[in-house]
C-alpha cells in the first residue's frame, strides 16, 4: 500500500466509482470529495457519497460552489437545474449515428463551462491545506476525452503539471483511466466485483430502489455510453434502467 494519502473526485458515475476500486487496491488512506452546483446531479451526487462512504468506512466532504450553477445557466447547459430536457435516444442506434454527426452540438448542450478546470483547481487547495502528500484521483476517460476537452489526456497532462508547480506539498494529479474505454473501465468493475449497480451515470435519476440502487432512465447520453459499454464487454449490465433500448 501507497503511504501517500488518495482523494477520489466522486460524483458516483461509472468513472469515478472505478477509481474508488481503483484506489482501494493502492492506497489505505482514502477520502472521497464531490461537488454540487445546482445541477440535475445534486441529490445522485450526494446520494452516491453517501452510501459509498458508508460502505467502505472512508471519509466523505462535499463542496458547495453555488456560482457555477449561473455559469451553467449563462452558457445554457441542459445540465443546470433550470435547463431543458437533455437529449433522448429511442436505441444505441440513434445515439451512436448522433454522435458521430453532432459532436460540437452535443458538446455545447452540456458543456458547464470550467467544471473539471474548477473542481481540479479547488481540490488542489484542499489537497494542499492539508500539508501532506496526496494524489488526486480524477475519473477522466478515452472516450468522453475525445468530446469534451476537460477530459482528454492534453488536459490531464496539463493539469498534472499545474498542480505540480501551484502546489507546495508534494500534490499530484492521477486519471488512472484516461487511457481507456467505458468497455475497459466496465470489464475493470466487473473483475473488482464492484457494486457496480449502485453506481449512477444518468443524467435523469428520479427514484432509487429500497436499496439505495439508483434507477437510470435507460435512454440519455451517459445511460446509452453505459449500456454500449457493457454490451461491447460482452458482460451482463446489473444497472436497473425505467426502460432500457
Amino acid at each position: 500500500m501507497l503511504k501517500r494519502k488518495a482523494i477520489v473526485l466522486f460524483s458516483g458515475g461509472l468513472d469515478s466509482t472505478a477509481c474508488l476500486y481503483w484506489v482501494k487496491e493502492r492506497y489505505s488512506d482514502v477520502s472521497l470529495l464531490g461537488f454540487v452546483y445546482g445541477s440535475k446531479e445534486d441529490e445522485v451526487i450526494r446520494k452516491s457519497l453517501n452510501f459509498f462512504s458508508e460502505r467502505f468506512n472512508i471519509k466523505k466532504d462535499i463542496i458547495e460552489l453555488p456560482f457555477l450553477s449561473q455559469l451553467a445557466k449563462s452558457s445554457g447547459s441542459y445540465l443546470s437545474e433550470s435547463g431543458l430536457n437533455t437529449p433522448m435516444f429511442k436505441d444505441l442506434g440513434e445515439f451512436q449515428k448522433f454522435e458521430k454527426e453532432k459532436i460540437s452540438q452535443k458538446e455545447k448542450m452540456v458543456w458547464v463551462p470550467g467544471r473539471n478546470l474548477l473542481f481540479l483547481s479547488i481540490a488542489s487547495s484542499w489537497a494542499d491545506s492539508m500539508k501532506k502528500s496526496i494524489d488526486i484521483i480524477f475519473g477522466a476517460n478515452k472516450e468522453e476525452g475525445t468530446i469534451y476537452p476537460d477530459n482528454s489526456l492534453e488536459f490531464v497532462k496539463r493539469m498534472e503539471k499545474a498542480i505540480e508547480i501551484g502546489t507546495l506539498n508534494d500534490i499530484k494529479l492521477i486519471a488512472p483511466f484516461v487511457k481507456n474505454t467505458k468497455k475497459e473501465i466496465a470489464e475493470f468493475m466487473v473483475k473488482q466485483n464492484a457494486l457496480i449497480a449502485y453506481s449512477a451515470s444518468c443524467y435523469n435519476v428520479k427514484k432509487w430502489t429500497e436499496e439505495g440502487i439508483p434507477i437510470h432512465c435507460g435512454h440519455c447520453e451517459p445511460c446509452m455510453r453505459r449500456i454500449r459499454a457493457f454490451n461491447q464487454a460482452n458482460i451482463e449490465d446489473p444497472t436497473i434502467y425505467e426502460t432500457k433500448t
